[in-house]
């Protein structure tokens, strides 16, 4: 088993070179990409049309939902993680025996990436800054749903089982274990950055400002996912933290899930004016009149974030009752060992 082991690191090893060589390629093809797409105004076939994000046509119906807003570098950037991903968990698999990570697991992060990917690149992205629906089913994607399938798949687990014991002695444990960390990852903090970078992104001139300004409107998206990974990270089981909620702590930590969710939608669907006056300037050539997609935007905040909430309420419900009734298994079982013991003893 150890040869066997050790056949399986040294494998891995020696494609590190050629792996990091592919990667140095990507990116030089991602930026070649970008230049070369960001000096036309976009190309395609048939109906499917492909450009940068700065170069998105006027929204014509059916055309808009065939509209890809692409940028080369982000994109081989999310395609880095779910490589860096499968990589990792290839090297934490070499270093055991049993699986640590399921294919169901994996398939969630790869689904959350992907998520991710056509959320930020696809004809939801491409119109973001004409529709104020779309970029809050982005927001809701990236900050609700996407990080917790990413977190499913145990990465932080995967990483440090790769790094090695030596490498998580020297240089992991002290940054996990440093007070600072540990105040960070605090869950009061997770629930504050749920609340307040949406909030800070909508009532400040950031979100208008990111209308005209690419690189400003992808932060944002890295903005709200790093938030939502935050947020999920003492949810959902697999990743190690210090702070570990019980059940009971839990379900009260989702219920923000709802307030958060119910003030957004309120500040966008109660207003009888449009908020921002450069998605009020743009002209419509189909769908909703700017009011009304602003109404639209807040209800699908306000519905989804309460139907998520319940959602999550309930799952977690259902996995305390799970690990209750193992509980009752295990000590129903302890309990009848015992009682069968002294007559064992006796019959000796």
């Amino acid at each position: 088993m150890a040869t066997m082991k050790a056949t399986a690191l040294a494998s891995i090893y020696s494609t590190d070179r050629a792996l990091f060589l592919t990667l140095l390629g990507g990116l030089a093809a991602s930026i070649a990409a970008t230049v070369a797409l960001r000096s036309g105004d976009g190309g395609g076939a048939g109906w499917i049309w492909v450009c940068s994000w700065a170069e998105v046509p006027p929204p014509e119906f059916p055309q808009a939902l065939f509209t890809f807003a692409i940028e080369p570098i982000p994109i081989f950037l999310i395609a880095l993680a779910a490589v860096w991903y499968l990589r990792t968990r290839q090297r934490a698999q070499a270093s055991h025996a049993r699986q640590l990570v399921s294919s169901g697991r994996v398939a969630a992060v790869l689904g959350g990436l992907a998520l991710v990917l056509f959320t930020v690149f696809g004809p939801i992205a491409a119109y973001d800054g004409t529709f104020l629906t779309l970029h809050m089913v982005q927001h809701f994607i990236l900050i609700t749903i996407a990080p917790p399938l990413i977190l499913a798949g145990a990465p932080m687990t995967l990483w440090l089982i790769a790094s090695g014991k030596e490498r998580r002695r020297r240089l992991i444990y002290p940054v996990l274990h440093a007070p600072a960390f540990r105040a960070f990852t605090h869950p009061l903090v997770g629930v504050f950055l749920f609340a307040a970078v949406p909030l800070l992104w909508y009532v400040t001139p950031a979100f208008e400002e990111s209308l005209g300004n690419a690189p400003l409107h992808f932060v944002g998206y890295a903005i709200f996912l790093f938030a939502g990974l935050h947020y999920w990270w003492p949810v959902v089981g697999g990743n190690p933290t210090r702070w570990n909620l019980s059940y009971p702590v839990r379900l009260v930590y989702l219920l923000a899930l709802v307030p958060i969710h119910a003030m957004l939608g309120l500040l966008f669907h109660e207003p009888d004016n449009v908020i921002y006056e450069q998605l009020a300037a743009i002209p419509r050539a189909w769908g909703p009149d700017a009011l009304l997609d602003q109404q639209i935007a807040g209800a699908i905040m306000f519905i989804g974030g309460e139907a998520l909430g319940l959602i999550a309420l309930l799952l977690v419900a259902w996995q305390w009752a799970s690990h209750e009734e193992r509980v009752g298994r295990r000590l129903d079982a302890a309990n009848e060992s015992n009682e069968w013991r002294p007559v064992a003893y006796r019959e000796r």
